[in-house]
């Protein structure tokens, strides 16, 4: 789930916890009756009731949906054998291809984008190579050391490596973790 789809979600769940809380002290009478009657008349006939009703039950989808909603972590890549079905997840095989290409010699950083179509498995790379390099041998060596690597330990053809070198410095850029 994204970062602004739990903020909604806090939103959300902070509001039905009030109108949860409403519903108790209405059921214990510890709330007038009168009073939630009054509230309820006051709605009718106005369009800004029916404006936030119409907000919060979109709000409801929204969050449905994206309770649902598969991110590419999920996506594998099958292999059937003789006794079972192998899943790949192409965020192992991401990972290959990043350390892969990070003990790439000349290489300071690298950013890895995985796609599987269903036939072909394609890996878009954006590297930051160092100066002193030759970028066409750093990157056709980088191509190669990920092909055979993908190959040998997965078991998979690329059908397409592209790298885009989007810097080319000294300075090293370590892996950001996200928590």
């Amino acid at each position: 789930m994204r970062l602004l789809d739990r903020v909604i979600l806090t939103i959300y769940t902070l509001l039905l916890s009030v109108a949860s809380l409403g519903i108790i002290l209405l059921s214990f009478q510890l709330l007038s009756t009168e009073l939630v009657a009054g509230w309820v008349v006051q709605i009718a006939g106005h369009w800004q009731a029916a404006l936030i009703a119409a907000v919060f039950f979109l709000v409801s989808i929204r969050l449905l949906v994206a309770g649902m909603r598969s991110t590419q972590d999920g996506e594998t890549i099958v292999h059937h054998l003789d006794m079972g079905d192998v899943h790949i997840s192409l965020a192992a095989i991401k990972n290959l291809v990043e350390r892969t290409a990070r003990h790439t010699r000349g290489v300071r950083g690298v950013k890895v984008y995985v796609q599987h179509d269903g036939q072909a498995l394609k890996v878009r790379l954006k590297a930051v190579v160092s100066p002193e390099s030759n970028v066409p041998s750093v990157t056709g060596d980088m191509q190669k050391r990920i092909h055979d690597y993908i190959q040998n330990t997965v078991g998979i053809d690329l059908a397409d490596i592209q790298i885009l070198v989007e810097n080319i410095s000294n300075e090293f850029k370590s892996k950001q973790r996200v928590e």
